[in-house]
C-alpha cells in the first residue's frame, strides 16, 4: 500500500483543501495542549492497514501558526506498559503539564486507565505507578480520559463510554483523591469526553451518540457539575462518521479538533472503490466561536480551506521537513542516523507545502537542503503559491549531506511547494536570508596570479576559502568542522605540518564538495601551477575552475601514504587565463584528499621554497611586530566585525586591551592591518 495516505488527495486538493491537517499517517483523538508559544497536539495512531482498532503508540505534532505542523513521530507506545501484555490498545489520551512534568493520561482498553510521566513534551515518557490509576474491574468502559486543572489547584480527570465518570487527582498527578463518582447520564453523551473552563463557566464537550457521531457539549458552574446539555458544536454526520473534540484556546481565537474518516474515504473514491468502513480516521480542526452567554456557536462540518493562519512562518531558521500544511504521497519516520524524525516515501511528483511564508523585503538568498539516502539523482524544486508556480530555486545532488543553492525570486509573503524528484530522504531545510548574508570576498588579501612566483602573496592556502558562507564560497555536505580547526564553519579543516612547519589543510572531503576563492589574475594565457595534497587513498582526484569554466581536466593524485604526508602535483592549465579579479575554485571530484595549498607560476627555485619564506598560513600575534595603524577586525569564519587602532610595535597585552576597550568580548579574532598583514588574537574570558 505505498503511498497509500495522500498521493490520491493532492490531484484535487483545491477541492479537498484542508480538511485533515495531518497527511502522512492515519491519526484519530487529537488531545491539543497550549503551552508557551507552541500548541502540542498529541493524537492516537491508526495502523495502515487497518480495519478494526489497531492502535500501538501516540504521537505528537506542533505548530506555532494552526497551520503548519512538525511531525514529532511517537513519544509514548504500549510498550512503556511494561505490565501491559497485549500489543494492540492504544486508545484516546490526553496530556497536561503541572510543575515542570508532563502528564500522558492513557486507556489501556480493559486495563483501566494509566499514566505515563515526562520531564518535557517530547518524552521519554516512563510509568511511574507500574499498575493502572484507576480500574473497575467490573466493565470495560474506563476508556478517553480528560483532565483539568482548576484555578484553585485542584486536578480533575473525567473518563468513560458510555457513562461519565469522575475522580480527583492529587497535586503529583499520580495518585487520586477520594471515590469515584459516576454522574447522571448526558443527553446525547456517548464517549470521548474533554473537560475544561473558559470564564466562569465549566465545559465538557464530548462524542455525541454514535452512530454517526457529532460533538456535543454541556456546561456548569462547578467543576464538579451538575452539568446541563447544550447542544451541539458539530451535528451528527455520515462524513464524520465519529468524533472525540479537543479544544483550546490559542493566540486570541478558539479552536475544536476532531476526527473523521475522509483520508480514507476519498482514497476508496479515487481509486474507484465504493467506501467500505475501516479504522483508518484522520484529525481536522476548525475555529471555534462563543456567545455572550459562554455558549457555543455551532459548525455544521470542518472547514475546507481550514483554519486561518495566526502568524506568518518564519523561514530563517531550521525548518524540519516534516513541517508542513500539506503533503501528497509521503510519510515520515525516526532515523537512527540524525536521531529525529525525516521526510521519507518520496518519488518523483511528490511535494509537502509550508504556508504564509514571510521573506521579507530583502527575500531569501539561498537554500539548504539536508538529503540521505540518495541512491540516484534528485532533486528539490522550489514554487510559490502553487505546485506548478514560479520556480525561486532548485537543489540537485546525487549523494547524502547538504546542497545550497541560490534563490531568485523569493521575496514577501507565499506558499511555499517543494517539489520532489528522485529517490532520497530528507532532514531539513535552511533558507539564508538576503539582508543578514554576507557577500562573497576574500578571506585575506586576494592571491596574486602571475607568470612567476615572486612570494607567499602567489599562494592559495586551501584554509583561506573566500568568506559568504555555504553555496556562495564552498559546498560542504556535513554541518560540523569535522577537524575544528581555524574557523567555524561547516568546512573540515585539520591540523598539517609540511616543509614550511605547523599550520591548516582543507580534510575530510567528499566527492562533490569545492571551494571558492577570490584571486587577482595578473598574466594572460596558460599558466603552471603547483598543488599540495595529502591523501592514504590509491588516487584521489580534483578539478579546477575560474569562474565557474574548467581550466584543468581532472587531475588524478596518486597516494602520498598517509593524510600527514604531504607531496606536490604539478601541471598546466588548459584554458588561458585573463587578466583581472576573478574567482577560482577547486572541485573534490573523488573523496578523501587534504588539501594544503596551490600556487600558481614558474618559480626560479624549488617553489616551496618561496612558501616557506613566509607562510600564508595567519600566525599567532607575536610582541613587536605591528606597525602603527588602524586594523580591521574579524571572526574566524571571515565575518569583519569592526576597528581597532593600533600603535607600532605593540605588545601582546596591548592589542587585548585594544580589542577589548573597542568593545570585542572573549573570543578568537583576526586582526589585518591595510597591507594584508594579519594575526590570529585569542581573548579569555
Amino acid at each position: 500500500m505505498k503511498k497509500f495516505l495522500l498521493s490520491f488527495l493532492m490531484l484535487a486538493c483545491t477541492a479537498f483543501a484542508q480538511y485533515p491537517i495531518i497527511t502522512t499517517k492515519y491519526t484519530a483523538d487529537p488531545a491539543p495542549y497550549v503551552h508557551g508559544d507552541t500548541v502540542y497536539l498529541y493524537t492516537t495512531h491508526d495502523d495502515d492497514n487497518a480495519e478494526n482498532f489497531m492502535m500501538f503508540d501516540w504521537l505528537l505534532y506542533t505548530s506555532t501558526d494552526m497551520v503548519n505542523w512538525t511531525d514529532h513521530g511517537a513519544v509514548a507506545s504500549l510498550d512503556d506498559f511494561k505490565w501491559y501484555d497485549s500489543d494492540n490498545g492504544a486508545w484516546a489520551e490526553q496530556v497536561i503539564e503541572r510543575d515542570g512534568k508532563w502528564f500522558m493520561y492513557c486507556p489501556i482498553h480493559g486495563k483501566g486507565i494509566s499514566v505515563l510521566v515526562a520531564d518535557n513534551p517530547y518524552g521519554p515518557f516512563t510509568d511511574p505507578l507500574g499498575k493502572q490509576l484507576v480500574w473497575q474491574r467490573e466493565h470495560w468502559n474506563d476508556i478517553d480520559p480528560t483532565v483539568w486543572i482548576d484555578d484553585d489547584g485542584q486536578a480533575y480527570m473525567y473518563w468513560g463510554n458510555p457513562e461519565l465518570y469522575m475522580i480527583k487527582l492529587n497535586r503529583d498527578m499520580i495518585s487520586t483523591e477520594g471515590e469515584i463518582v459516576t454522574h447522571p447520564k448526558i443527553e446525547d453523551y456517548q464517549e470521548g469526553p474533554w473537560f475544561y473552563k473558559r470564564g466562569e463557566h465549566y465545559y465538557m464537550a464530548f462524542a455525541s451518540t454514535c452512530c454517526a457521531e457529532g460533538i456535543g457539549y454541556a456546561m456548569s458552574d462547578s467543576p464538579t457539575g451538575p452539568w446541563t446539555y447544550k447542544g451541539d458544536i458539530m451535528p451528527h454526520s455520515s462524513r464524520s462518521n465519529g468524533n472525540h473534540p479537543g479544544i483550546i484556546d490559542y493566540k486570541g481565537k478558539s479552536y475544536v479538533f476532531g476526527l473523521n474518516y475522509l483520508l480514507w474515504a476519498e482514497y476508496q473514491a479515487k481509486i474507484g472503490q465504493t467506501y467500505t468502513h475501516a479504522e483508518r480516521r484522520s484529525v481536522s480542526v476548525a475555529e471555534m466561536h462563543y456567545n455572550a452567554d459562554g455558549t457555543i456557536q455551532k459548525i455544521d462540518f470542518w472547514p475546507e480551506n481550514g483554519v486561518e493562519q495566526v502568524e506568518d512562518f518564519d523561514p530563517y531558521k531550521r525548518v524540519e521537513a516534516e513541517t508542513m500544511s500539506w503533503g501528497e504521497g509521503l510519510k515520515t519516520r525516526k532515523a537512527e542516523k540524525v536521531g529525529n524524525m525525516i521526510l521519507t516515501n518520496i518519488d518523483d511528483g511528490d511535494y509537502t507545502r509550508i504556508s504564509g511564508v514571510e521573506f521579507g523585503d530583502a527575500g531569501a538568498e539561498s537554500f539548504s537542503a539536508s538529503v540521505l539516502s540518495v541512491h540516484r539523482s534528485s532533486s528539490i524544486t522550489l514554487h510559490l503559491d502553487k505546485v506548478d508556480g514560479e520556480v525561486i530555486g532548485k537543489a540537485e545532488f546525487s549523494a547524502d549531506g547538504i546542497v545550497t543553492v541560490p534563490l531568485s525570486g523569493a521575496v514577501g509573503k507565499h506558499d511555499v511547494y517543494f517539489v520532489f524528484a528522485g529517490d532520497f530522504e530528507a532532514d531539513y531545510w535552511e533558507f539564508e536570508d538576503s539582508k543578514s548574508a554576507v557577500p562573497q570576498g576574500p578571506f585575506n588579501e586576494p592571491a596574486v596570479i602571475s607568470a612567476t612566483v615572486t612570494g607567499v602573496s602567489n599562494f592559495i592556502e586551501f584554509e583561506n576559502y573566500d568568506v559568504g558562507g555555504a553555496g556562495k564560497a564552498y559546498y560542504d555536505t556535513d554541518t560540523d568542522n569535522q577537524g575544528g580547526k581555524y574557523r567555524e564553519d561547516r568546512v573540515d579543516i585539520v591540523s598539517a605540518k609540511d616543509e614550511c612547519g605547523d599550520g591548516y589543510a582543507v580534510g575530510y572531503t567528499q566527492k562533490g564538495e569545492w571551494l571558492e576563492y577570490t584571486v587577482n589574475v595578473q598574466v594572460e594565457g596558460t599558466v603552471a601551477y603547483t598543488l599540495s595534497y595529502a591523501t592514504a587513498m590509491e588516487s584521489v582526484s580534483v578539478q579546477l575552475f575560474m569562474d565557474g569554466e574548467a581550466i584543468t581536466d581532472t587531475l588524478v593524485l596518486e597516494s602520498t601514504g598517509d593524510f600527514d604526508v604531504y607531496t606536490t602535483f604539478q601541471g598546466k592549465t588548459t584554458k588561458a587565463l585573463t587578466k583581472g579579479e576573478h574567482v577560482f575554485k577547486v572541485l573534490i571530484t573523488s573523496s578523501y584528499v587534504n588539501l594544503n595549498w596551490i600556487v600558481f607560476g614558474e618559480s626560479d627555485s624549488d617553489v616551496t621554497k618561496k612558501r616557506c619564506e613566509s607562510t600564508g598560513i595567519i600566525p599567532k600575534f607575536a610582541a613587536t611586530s605591528t606597525n602603527a595603524g588602524v586594523y580591521r577586525v574579524f571572526d574566524l569564519i571571515g565575518h569583519e566585525l569592526g576597528k581597532v587602532r593600533l600603535n607600532g610595535n605593540a605588545t601582546l597585552t596591548d592589542v587585548k586591551t585594544g580589542l577589548q576597550n573597542s568593545g570585542f568580548r572573549a573570543g578568537a579574532y583576526v586582526i589585518r592591518n591595510s597591507a594584508g598583514k594579519a594575526f590570529k588574537i585569542n581573548i579569555e574570558k
